[in-house]
């Protein structure tokens, strides 16, 4: 069966992360960013990739982002998005970062961890960006990134998100998991092996084909972008339910220059994150849940989704959330991974 991955231009992908917004419930006004003076000079132009393709619907987020910069600095302060893995390998570009071979990466825990183990605990607060801030779980992150990574930590800019379990095999509970070949991300090769399933690893371009050729039998992802890429022609189930939502997102921008930015211009490129959170919140949950590009759009393609009881679903998720903690503070510097555990409230 041919693969399906649909390649749009930037403007296409402009009309569909508009149309997308447009699906999502009203929200709330957003703060009016305060005057910025009219540029008189030539602009900063930071240079940007993604680990996600551009046209990935849910790379919407970063476009969001970008244009709120502009936005709040007149045009002064300009993030220009290069590209993806085509420009930086996916794997290569929380390094590419620190040495400041692009300015700034829109990234994921996942992907930080290669560079720092730090980047596991991300998926693990269960909470909306605004409480982490409050918590100080954004301090932790400037912190321990900036240590680890060289870069600094801007702030959450997709959230909620959430994973879920599909395959072709219709397990109608976790026990008929076992001896199922899952692909995962690292962080959750501990919490797969819990359920009795056996963690595949295999780049995201290659989940079709794995689907299709039966190298796996199911696969853990967001529900964003699986009709963009066809994955609903090769896999028939979602099962149970979502999985540990949170938010595993961040831009990093390499710390030197963070530090020879103005105050002002550090100011541009944070502030939009905390005054636009309830409103990219809200619209991000709507397109991940909705029927263009998410949960919705998966079932309305042809998926079947086998709900678990609700004692099997409880069961689930605490195993798979008590194996990530488990896995993350293997991983982690044991001072990192206590200070972390403490501003979560995990004991």
């Amino acid at each position: 069966m041919k693969r399906k991955i649909l390649l749009f231009s930037v403007t296409a992908m402009l009309v569909i992360g508009l149309l997308a917004v447009g699906c999502a419930p009203a929200p709330a006004p957003t703060p009016t960013p305060t005057p910025t003076p009219t540029p008189t000079g030539e602009p900063k132009v930071l240079k940007a990739v993604c680990f996600l393709p551009v046209d990935f619907a849910s790379s919407i987020n970063a476009i969001w982002f970008a244009d709120a910069v502009k936005e709040y600095s007149n045009g002064q302060l300009i993030i220009d998005i290069i590209g993806n893995g085509e420009v930086i390998p996916t794997e290569e570009q929380i390094f590419a970062v620190g040495k400041d071979v692009v300015d700034l990466i829109f990234t994921s825990g996942d992907d930080i961890s290669q560079a720092d183990p730090a980047g596991f605990c991300m998926v693990l607060t269960g909470m909306p960006p605004w409480e982490e801030r409050e918590k100080g779980i954004w301090d932790f992150y400037r912190d321990v990134f900036a240590k680890g990574t060289n870069t600094y930590w801007l702030g959450n800019y997709m959230a909620p998100m959430w994973w879920l379990l599909t395959s072709n095999v219709p397990a109608k509970s976790p026990a008929e998991l076992k001896g199922l070949k899952i692909r995962c991300g690292m962080t959750f090769f501990g919490a797969v092996e819990a359920t009795g399933a056996i963690p595949v690893t295999t780049p995201m371009s290659d989940i079709y084909t794995g689907m299709e050729r039966g190298i796996m039998d199911g696969f853990v992802f967001p529900p964003i972008g699986y009709t963009q890429f066809g994955w609903q022609e090769v896999t028939k189930y979602l099962l149970g339910p979502r999985i540990l939502q949170g938010q595993n997102s961040c831009p990093l921008i390499n710390l030197d220059v963070w530090n020879s930015l103005s105050k002002e211009q550090q100011k541009w490129l944070t502030q939009p994150l905390i005054d636009n959170e309830r409103k990219w919140y809200d619209d991000t949950e709507a397109i991940w849940a909705g029927s263009d590009y998410g949960e919705q759009a998966m079932l309305d393609a042809g998926m079947e989704h086998i709900k678990w009881s609700e004692a099997d679903s409880k069961q689930f998720q605490e195993t798979w959330r008590e194996a990530v903690w488990k896995y993350v503070e293997e991983q982690m510097d044991p001072v990192n991974f206590a200070r972390f555990a403490k501003l979560v409230g995990h004991s």
